[in-house]
């Protein structure tokens, strides 16, 4: 009678342990698919801005994807920080992000995914920062 109860719960263990194993693997390939499709999309606008933008040089910063909440920015799903050094424009700084952002909407695959996205522009005289949500300058 033990080993009949031994061999069902080591058959019960057995089969929570696969289970398990299924449902982490299944967890690792999605979360492996959701970095190297954001790692895809940064690189995308990183090489969009630099076609499209008059500047010396173009990093990306920090990049956020999941559900974030911010006392100043509020809820978003992906926020992304790019700085634009030493750039050669005409108009304002909001003016230029609001450029960019529509070159970045009509050119990058799932750009309409990004929620927030952050442009540091910086000079030796002056640094800006513009942010825009949803398509919108905040």
């Amino acid at each position: 009678m033990k080993t009949r109860n031994k061999t069902k719960s080591t058959k019960k263990l057995i089969l929570k342990l696969l289970i398990g194993f299924i449902i982490g693997i299944s967890f690792g390939f999605g979360i492996g698919k959701m970095v190297k499709s954001n790692t895809k999309r940064i690189n995308s606008i990183e090489t969009t801005l630099q076609q499209n933008c008059n500047c010396e040089n173009i990093e990306s910063g920090n990049s956020y994807t999941g559900i974030q909440f911010s006392k100043s920015d509020g809820i978003s799903n992906t926020k992304l920080n790019f700085t634009l050094m030493n750039c050669d424009f005409t108009s304002s700084s909001e003016k230029e992000a609001k450029r960019l952002n529509d070159i970045l909407i009509d050119k990058v695959e799932d750009y309409n995914t990004v929620d927030f996205i952050t442009f540091h522009f910086k000079s030796g005289e002056k640094n800006e920062t513009v942010k825009i949500k949803n398509g919108t300058i905040l």
